[in-house]
């Protein structure tokens, strides 16, 4: 009997594994263990909400918001015009390669928690409504989405990602996704520390105001550095292109709630470089998605701004109610973030 042991030695390894699996689901890797990358940016948006519940200035200033991917990372007060800048207070819950969905998550939770603002920059790019592309998963749902969202949206999400979830919540270490060489990196530069929020340097950036991000905003462009990437980004998302369906429930959803709760709502597609931005008249965008878009902003009273129109806050806000015209400053931004998805 004692010669057949061996043949427990993977249930008992197995076993093991999913004992070590469960470290994994300690609070401290929940919520204090920073890596880098987009993890970052999707952990410091649970922190900025409850910065945004206790924030003190909303009892007597203005709330907008702005949601979207890394193109709406520069959406800050700091744009607002100096004089009108007393009045508002802008909290920025965009997030690196963040479908519409993710959008509509915050949204939500903020209205539930009786927060009500009274204008919204909701910043949509073409390459988040490729169904195909995965993106949906994985950054926004493996890292940004509670099971309250998947339950509500169960529907919207497809057979392939609900696998992806299901092993995900098997598995801790799957949604932890540590990071081996950054562990290594990190030990040799004696910078272990940056595991904690407090001391990383990415999320104490996020910190710093009301999660907006400056780190590629430039007043000078490297034209060349802007071509090498602009073929390198295009070749990664629009190399092939299928328009789905997805997403386009999430920003009828997220345009539904913001009239319910008479939220003026500003759907932007952002300003990319020239280069990138002939592909997207080669997959003829402006005659296939963006016209979605604009039916839907109209059947639901939103003001849609295509690119031509973009450039970080270039707007002058029509009239919100019981608010006079707004008027934005005009930045210049480093087109190379806005290439970057």
């Amino acid at each position: 009997m004692m010669k057949k042991i061996y043949i427990y030695y993977p249930i008992l390894f197995l076993g093991f594994v999913f004992c070590l699996d469960k470290v994994f689901t300690l609070e401290y890797f929940q919520k204090n263990f920073i890596q880098a990358g987009n993890t970052v940016y999707y952990t410091q948006r649970k922190s900025l909400f409850e910065k945004l519940i206790r924030d003190k200035d909303l009892e007597v200033k203005s709330l907008a918001l702005a949601f979207g991917d890394s193109r709406a990372y520069p959406y800050s007060s700091m744009g607002i015009e100096q004089k009108l800048q007393k009045d508002w207070v802008l909290y920025n819950f965009s997030g690196p390669q963040a479908v519409p969905a993710y959008g509509l998550y915050w949204f939500e939770k903020i209205i539930k928690q009786g927060l009500k603002p009274k204008l919204v920059f909701y910043v949509v790019s073409p390459e988040g409504f490729d169904d195909t592309k995965g993106i949906f998963y994985d950054p926004f749902l493996k890292y940004g989405a509670d099971d309250d969202f998947l339950l509500k949206y169960m529907d919207q999400i497809s057979f392939e990602d609900r696998k992806k979830l299901f092993l995900d919540r098997l598995f801790a270490v799957r949604r932890i996704n540590p990071d081996l060489k950054l562990f290594i990196k990190r030990f040799q530069e004696k910078k272990l520390s940056e595991y904690d929020p407090a001391f990383n340097t990415d999320y104490m950036v996020l910190n710093l105001k009301r999660g907006e991000q400056f780190a590629y905003t430039t007043f000078v462009n490297d034209p060349d550095r802007l071509e090498k990437d602009a073929v390198r980004i295009r070749n990664l998302y629009l190399s092939t292109f299928i328009l789905g369906t997805t997403q386009f429930f999430f920003v009828e959803q997220f345009l539904k709630l913001a009239k319910e709760n008479d939220v003026k709502v500003y759907l932007i597609w952002p300003k990319v470089y020239e280069t990138y931005r002939k592909r997207y008249y080669e997959l003829e965008m402006e005659k296939s998605w963006w016209p979605k878009i604009e039916n839907l902003a109209k059947r639901y009273s939103a003001v849609p701004g295509g690119s031509k129109y973009t450039n970080f806050l270039r707007f002058i806000l029509r009239r919100v109610p019981s608010i006079d015209y707004v008027f934005f400053r005009i930045y210049e931004i480093d087109d190379r973030r806005l290439l970057r998805f």
